[in-house]
């Protein structure tokens, strides 16, 4: 039997112009947008601001909230499960570093999405639309 691991994560979409900030991790194919768990009893907005200090050094401000995007993927013998927390942010910095080593940072236009693998997939389409809905609710997990 496989085991099974909940994360519940909060994460945040950064424009520069056309592009949008990602990260990739250490040995991992796949980019996410920064940000990352949230922990028991914090809140999804006090998460990723405190993510996004540890992760880059910068002080974020959330300006809107984006979705929540239901995901699972397969690492060894684990199934994951994830329910993300998307917003839209601005940071106080133009030029980002990473703060922890084992992640990268980088901008990246809606052509490149695709070949950069970024998760969760609905990702792609949401962010792919001109205006982005008031807030939407995505899953990989639903077959509608």
């Amino acid at each position: 039997m496989k085991k099974k691991e909940f994360h519940r994560l909060a994460r945040a979409v950064i424009r520069k112009g056309d592009s949008i900030l990602l990260a990739k991790a250490e040995g991992w194919q796949n980019s996410f947008l920064p940000g990352g768990h949230v922990e028991i009893g914090e809140g999804a907005e006090t998460a990723l601001l405190r993510e996004l200090q540890e992760e880059l050094g910068v002080n974020g401000r959330i300006t809107s909230f984006l979705g929540d995007f239901e995901h699972s993927w397969q690492h060894d013998d684990t199934v994951h499960f994830e329910l993300t927390h998307v917003f839209e942010a601005v940071i106080d910095k133009e030029q980002v570093e990473s703060q922890e080593p084992h992640l990268q940072f980088f901008w990246a236009t809606v052509e490149e999405y695709e070949e950069l693998d970024l998760q969760p997939y609905p990702l792609i389409d949401t962010l792919r639309e001109s205006q982005l809905p008031a807030s939407v609710w995505r899953s990989t997990l639903e077959t509608n």
